[in-house]
C-alpha cells in the first residue's frame, strides 16, 4: 500500500463517549428529544454535524444555522476534553504506528467529519503536525458530502497523491466504513470502540478489527 488515511474521532482519539455526552447535553439544552444508542450509531456517529443536526431536529437547516448549532455542541465537547485528568490521549500505540509510517516515508492523512475548529484544537492539543500536514486534512467545511458518500476518502487520498486502491483506511463507524468502501480503497481496518468489534465485522468488508495500534497485523501491510 502507498498511503494511509485515518478517520480521527474514535479512530486515533477514543472520544466517542465524550461526543455522545456532549450531544446529549446539547440536545437536552436545545430540544425535548431523547436519542437512542442505535440512533447515535447510524445517524450521528461518523456523520457530519449538519446531517446529524437535521436528523436530531427532524428538519432541513441552512448552513449558517447548522454551523451555529454545531459550534455550540463542539464547544461543550472541547471544554470536556481539556478538563479531563485522563483519557485525553491518542489511542494506545498510535504514536508508534504514526512514527513507523513517517520513518518509512508512507504518506498519511486525516479525513474527519469534524469541523475546522475541532481540527485546529486537535492539531494544537495532540501536536499532530509531527505526522500530518494540516493543509491536506479533509474536514467538514460544508462542501464535502457526508460519509457514507466516498468523497472524504477520495479527497483524503488525492491530497497525498495516492490512488484510492493503494490506500489503507482506519475507521470506527458504520458510516465511515461505508464511505471508505464506496471510495474503493485498498483496505479498511476497523478500530473498536466500546466493544463494538462484532458490529464492525458484520460489515463484511474489513481487513480486520484492532483494539489498538500495537496489533502487529497492521504493520505487515507495509
Amino acid at each position: 500500500m502507498n498511503g494511509v488515511v485515518f478517520d480521527f474521532n474514535g479512530t486515533l482519539f477514543r472520544d466517542s463517549a465524550y461526543h455522545e455526552t456532549a450531544w446529549h447535553t446539547f440536545i437536552a439544552q436545545e430540544t425535548d428529544r431523547v436519542v437512542t444508542k442505535e440512533e447515535f450509531e447510524h445517524h450521528v456517529h461518523g456523520v457530519n454535524n449538519h446531517g446529524a443536526l437535521e436528523y436530531i431536529f427532524n428538519k432541513k437547516l441552512d448552513k449558517k444555522t447548522a454551523d451555529e448549532l454545531a459550534e455550540r455542541k463542539e464547544k461543550i465537547y472541547r471544554d470536556m476534553v481539556v478538563a479531563l485528568d485522563s483519557g485525553n490521549e491518542l489511542v494506545d500505540g498510535a504514536e508508534e504506528f504514526l512514527d513507523f509510517l513517517t520513518n518509512h516515508n508512507i504518506p498519511v492523512n486525516i479525513a474527519t467529519a469534524s469541523m475546522k475548529n475541532n481540527v485546529d484544537f486537535y492539531f494544537d492539543f495532540f501536536k499532530l503536525e509531527r505526522w500530518f500536514d494540516y493543509d491536506k486534512v479533509v474536514y467538514n467545511d460544508g462542501n464535502v458530502p457526508s460519509k457514507p458518500a466516498p468523497d472524504f476518502y477520495l479527497l483524503g487520498a488525492e491530497k497525498i497523491k495516492c490512488p484510492p486502491e493503494k490506500v489503507v483506511v482506519f475507521e470506527d463507524s458504520v458510516a465511515g466504513i461505508r464511505s471508505a468502501f464506496n471510495a474503493k480503497v485498498g483496505a479498511i481496518w476497523g478500530v473498536s470502540t466500546d466493544g463494538n468489534n462484532k458490529m464492525l465485522l458484520q460489515s463484511g468488508v474489513l481487513a480486520g478489527v484492532i483494539d489498538d495500534y500495537h496489533d502487529n497485523r497492521i504493520y505487515e501491510q507495509f
